[in-house]
């Protein structure tokens, strides 16, 4: 019995632990050469972890504001010390690629403080946009050399960026529109009829008051 305990506790660690894994991880890329086997290693892990931590999360029931804060923290800062690789690498550095980078955090920071006003959160929606868009910007380090041997490594940056860009001010419309908070909504349509709905329920959309005659 106390051996089941003891694995029942320790299995309930896993997600907390690729998550804690994945901000280490986010330090260590900085501190190992670019682009060599060390580096995609770490890299590819904390892209795998990440992958995990909510599910396993989920699928045994530990899920917790804790462990979904330090979630969207080492997402946020594996992104910035991913980003930061690649510029660091990049010769010459263009302004119009710091510009457009510079414009997507910004973006995300905004998110961020519309969601803490609102719902009094730290969190990111787990929308279909975000996922995509987060796949593909984690994915820049993995392409950037090979774009940059061909001379596009600018047009990787400033499509996969434009991408992040519009699911950052979806995000954003989201949490405008939502009555409640609901990390898990999956697009902008969808939280449109959500409110819609709620309104009906309400009886506040027009044509559903009904009238003497």
């Amino acid at each position: 019995m106390k051996i089941r305990k003891f694995f029942n506790a320790a299995l309930r660690q896993v997600p907390n632990a690729l998550t804690l894994y994945r901000l280490a991880a986010a330090v260590a890329i900085l501190l190992v050469a670019p682009y060599e086997t060390a580096f995609y290693v770490i890299y590819a892990l904390a892209g795998i972890s990440d992958l995990f931590d909510g599910v396993i999360a989920r699928a045994i029931k530990a899920e917790s504001r804790f462990g979904s804060t330090v979630d969207t923290i080492a997402d946020g800062l594996l992104t910035l010390t991913g980003t930061t690789v690649v510029f660091v690498n990049m010769q010459p550095l263009d302004a119009g690629v710091l510009g457009i980078v510079l414009a997507f955090f910004l973006t995300r920071i905004a998110g961020a403080v519309v969601t803490a006003v609102r719902f009094k959160k730290f969190a990111m929606l787990h929308t279909v946009g975000n996922k995509i868009a987060m796949i593909l910007f984690y994915l820049i380090p993995f392409f950037y050399t090979m774009c940059a041997a061909v001379g596009t490594a600018d047009v990787l940056i400033y499509s996969v960026t434009s991408v992040c860009i519009l699911a950052a001010l979806e995000e954003i419309a989201i949490q405008v529109v939502i009555p409640e908070f609901d990390d898990n909504i999956k697009t902008l349509v969808t939280a449109v009829r959500r409110r819609r709905s709620r309104l009906e329920e309400q009886n506040i959309l027009p044509g559903n008051v009904e009238t003497g005659k």
